[in-house]
């Protein structure tokens, strides 16, 4: 059994995989690089479109316990290799005490979030030059375990009817299909994208989230993590004008890119904060930490 978290991302890699002597053998197409990685440290491989390994490879990896995410054209992961095995992997290991996580543990971690997404919204609001960010720090400091009272969606009515002054007759309706909302359901898939391929990376099972749940939607865990970071982009959307359309290259280019920013200065962007939050709600899950610790958007200087 392993006894570190590792993911190998070979989503980009055009090349081929094989195996050596305990170790998994990583070759570059144009440059003939060649990198060996003891399988025994290993969590999780992702394969891209553009990998060459054999059935023998794929045996090898499960025999050491490694799970294989098989992912689409946009690195996200829509099929898996897991061992059949007496001996508990890493990835079995999580999952099962992802499974068994008590109700309170789940309240908890849901408030957090919501108090961190409803920070998240007063900071751009704040970076916006608009009113409104002290109501909505109120609102999130008295989100209680669980938010029985419904702090999240309070905030959303207070923020959304402030968020963009310039769009008189605005209002937040998922999937109409163009003006501001086009804008914002397009970043926001490019922005599950990358959450999805995070939370199956740090071998968490996507479809048991901590408030989110439906049998129609298997990244419940996904739209769960992905709330805090919905502020950061919104503020990119916000650079946009109401009538740009998704019909040009440069309106999907600045979405895309709104995903991709900085989160908070900090040298990550938001793709890879997302997968060090995952790997934070991993740990949650197995008890090695009391707190989740939720990234919080502060805004734009």
């Amino acid at each position: 059994m392993q006894n570190q978290w590792r993911v190998i991302d070979c989503t980009d890699l055009d090349g081929s995989i094989s195996y050596e002597r305990g170790r998994m053998r990583v070759v570059k197409n144009d440059t003939g690089e060649c990198v060996d990685v003891p399988l025994a440290q290993i969590a999780v491989v992702l394969l891209g479109l553009h990998v060459r390994c054999s059935a023998a490879v794929l045996h090898e990896m499960a025999r050491y316990g490694v799970s294989v995410m098989l992912c689409d054209w946009r690195g996200v992961p829509d099929a898996a290799l897991h061992a059949w095995t007496d001996m508990p992997t890493t990835v079995t290991t999580r999952q099962l005490a992802q499974s068994n996580m008590s109700l309170p543990r789940k309240k908890s971690a849901w408030a957090r979030i919501v108090q961190m997404k409803i920070r998240g919204q007063a900071a751009c609001l704040d970076s916006s030059k608009l009113e409104g960010g002290g109501l909505l720090r109120g609102i999130a400091a008295s989100v209680r375990s669980g938010d029985p009272s419904n702090c999240e969606g309070h905030a959303a009515r207070e923020y959304w009817r402030r968020m963009f002054p310039q769009d008189e007759k605005f209002r937040r309706i998922p999937g109409q299909g163009y003006g501001r909302n086009a804008q914002l359901d397009y970043a926001y898939m490019v922005l599950r994208g990358f959450a999805v391929k995070a939370v199956i990376a740090a071998g968490l099972i996507p479809s048991l989230g901590v408030n989110h749940h439906g049998r129609g939607n298997y990244f419940c865990l996904a739209d769960d993590l992905l709330e805090v970071y919905r502020p950061a982009v919104d503020y990119r959307v916000s650079l946009l004008n109401d009538e740009d359309s998704l019909q040009k290259k440069a309106v999907k280019k600045h979405l895309v890119d709104a995903v991709n920013q900085q989160f908070n200065g900090s040298g990550l962007t938001i793709p890879s904060s997302l997968n060090d939050f995952a790997q934070q709600f991993g740990l949650y899950c197995e008890g090695k930490i009391d707190r989740l610790q939720v990234p919080e958007y502060v805004g734009e200087s």
